[in-house]
């Protein structure tokens, strides 16, 4: 693994074709190839230029939220009218959501709530919706990034993990060492 990208990029790269365009800002929306049949993939990357500082690292914040629904979204309305809708993948490494005072004014409960949404209509559309856990799944990260999935499929591996909170989260709330 590169030691500039995610796990969640590595896996991206992996799995799809080659970006189509230069990709920038934290959401990564591709198209790949999924037992013969086109799929679209969706990450949370990294995003060290965001413009809310606790929305720098592979976490789910306003801005990954908002994206996250309208890239799910545009997948539902593409496929509107197709017979067989096509699968959807989301590439989980998210260590949590981005939270701060400025995240929590602006919204950031109505940002993950729309992803979340986005996931479940597009379940509810005919769209097989698959969470591919490959690094932390971490609270309302996960919850907004793929726990509305039909299935959801864990890599055996270190650094994968599902929690409601992390560790240095449960210590602060808490007020205990980690």
């Amino acid at each position: 693994m590169s030691a500039n990208l995610s796990r969640g990029e590595c896996w991206l790269d992996a799995l799809t074709f080659p970006a189509s365009q230069t990709e920038s800002g934290p959401i990564r929306a591709r198209e790949g190839d999924l037992d013969g049949e086109r799929a679209s993939f969706f990450a949370v990357v990294p995003d060290p230029g965001n413009r809310f500082p606790r929305a720098t690292d592979n976490v789910v914040g306003l801005e990954q939220g908002w994206l996250l629904a309208r890239a799910v979204r545009r997948v539902i309305d593409a496929d509107r009218d197709a017979d067989v809708k096509r699968p959807i993948v989301a590439v989980v490494d998210v260590k949590s959501q981005a939270y701060g005072r400025r995240e929590e004014l602006l919204g950031i409960h109505l940002a993950c709530a729309a992803a979340v949404d986005a996931y479940a209509s597009a379940r509810l559309a005919g769209h097989p919706v698959i969470a591919l856990i490959v690094g932390p799944a971490i609270s309302g990260a996960y919850l907004a990034h793929g726990y509305q999935a039909n299935r959801i499929i864990a890599l055996d591996a270190p650094g994968t993990a599902v929690h409601a909170m992390s560790k240095e989260a449960a210590a602060r709330v808490t007020r205990r060492s980690v």
